[in-house]
């Protein structure tokens, strides 16, 4: 359920590709529009069966993009889009005017669409794409003007007439203004592909932010629900612990002594040890603690749970290669440790290979925590849910997971794990503090 309530900051690859289409249906409708206004006001162009190919070939390719689309091809997709929209244009213009033709302007919108759709090299290449097909037209000319002798004729004139020095001023000024016009196109194509890029990957990566922030926060919600129930459970199992305590002890002293009986007080005593040292942890969290250094914290805890799991046989390994730190909430740190402990334990003990294999590994970048157990090993499925919300399991693996990936997160470390072939690996990783860095 609280999956649900996230909200999604960024549009999937579904609506993406659907707006993409709508975009292309917009700009054959403006094409075909102005095809058909001049055609009814006999604009001159150079063939009309031409351009009226040239405007089916568009609307089949547009036609074919909601069949073809991929998910994983959708970058590929947009870009051969947008090219094959440069190339349509381009020759729709060059049959209807060339670089005269107003509508050269409509090649700086595909530039735009790519500078919005994908990563920022192939928009530049897009971009560079419409700059030659604005290239080509210049160079080509207009092809609508029908009689070359009737061209040649007039040059002829132009040479033999008294303003032959002014129609050759005239012209040198018309080829400048298509210079200055090829610039201003050239200059526009590529600062609209960088700034829309530039502005794309922006919101692109406050969307992550923000949907990152959103996960934390439904996390946290669940990490705190967990301690008010924790609190509100050992707040209730004192009194029955006490209640069985003395009962046991009542029966110690009427019955013969029993090794079911002695072993049942001894549990209630470790219940009442847990129930107390729980109490002890919730009252240290309102004191300041003196920071401790990390490998060593990190040692005692291992001491510490291996006293409390004889079962387990832990083989440790290290690799240190810098000075030790310390962390400004340990004690976090340290419950996140014992409760990924305790998990890969459970699932050796399961797999009847109770054996774990720990690295320490010490570096200036900070503390890596490496945990392999022999269990019988996880899904994919299962491996990548596991930790980032509360789960129900028979083994009790889930929460303790849950409670662990947030508490490393909180100290800005990360929690990886990864399926082999005889068990999980757990990898912790707690960066070291920016003041402390060499």
């Amino acid at each position: 359920m609280a999956k649900q309530l996230i909200i999604a900051t960024e549009l999937s690859a579904e609506h993406q590709l659907r707006h993409f289409i709508r975009f292309r249906w917009g700009l054959i409708a403006f094409t075909a529009t102005a095809a058909g206004v001049g055609w009814l006001f006999t604009y001159p162009v150079s063939s009309w069966p031409l351009i009226g190919l040239l405007l089916l070939t568009h609307i089949s390719t547009n036609l074919i993009l909601k069949f073809i689309a991929h998910p994983k091809r959708l970058s590929q997709i947009y870009t051969v889009s947008c090219c094959l929209d440069i190339v349509l244009l381009g020759c729709l213009l060059l049959l209807s005017g060339g670089a005269s033709n107003g509508l050269v302007a409509l090649l700086l919108l595909p530039v735009a669409v790519a500078a919005v759709m994908l990563p920022g090299k192939v928009c530049y290449l897009i971009a560079m794409l419409a700059v030659a097909a604005y290239s080509t037209l210049l160079f080509i000319g207009d092809l609508t003007i029908p009689n070359v002798d009737q061209l040649l004729q007039q040059a002829e004139y132009a040479q033999h007439s008294a303003h032959s020095h002014h129609g050759s001023a005239g012209a040198e000024a018309f080829n400048q203004h298509l210079l200055q016009m090829w610039w201003a196109f050239t200059l526009s194509a590529l600062l609209i592909s960088w700034f829309i890029n530039s502005q794309a990957n922006l919101i692109r990566l406050k969307s992550r932010k923000i949907s990152e922030l959103q996960q934390q926060q439904v996390r946290h919600e669940h990490m705190l629900a967990l301690a008010t129930f924790a609190a509100n459970a050992a707040h209730d199992l004192a009194s029955p612990i006490q209640t069985l305590q003395l009962l046991a002890d009542e029966l110690q002293v009427t019955q013969a002594t029993m090794p079911a009986l002695t072993e049942l007080k001894t549990e209630l005593t470790r219940c009442q040890h847990i129930v107390q040292q729980l109490r002890q942890d919730a009252g240290s969290l309102r004191s300041d603690q003196q920071q401790a250094p990390l490998l060593l914290q990190t040692e005692q805890q291992l001491d510490h749970w291996l006293n409390s799991r004889p079962d387990i046989n832990l083989k440790i390994s290290k690799a240190l290669s810098a000075a030790d730190f310390s962390l400004s909430d340990s004690q976090g740190y340290s419950a996140a440790l014992i409760n990924i402990l305790d998990n890969a334990a459970d699932a050796s003990v399961a797999n009847q290979c109770p054996q774990l294999t720990l690295t320490l590994s010490l570096d200036p970048q900070g503390l890596t925590v490496s945990i392999q157990d022999f269990g019988e090993g996880l899904s994919p499925g299962r491996l990548a849910e596991l930790g980032q919300l509360p789960q129900q399991s028979e083994q009790g693996l889930g929460i303790g997971q849950f409670l662990a990936n947030v508490s490393i997160e909180r100290l800005g470390g990360t929690v990886q794990r990864q399926s082999l072939e005889n068990g999980t690996l757990t990898v912790l990783t707690i960066p070291r503090p920016p003041m402390e860095l060499p």
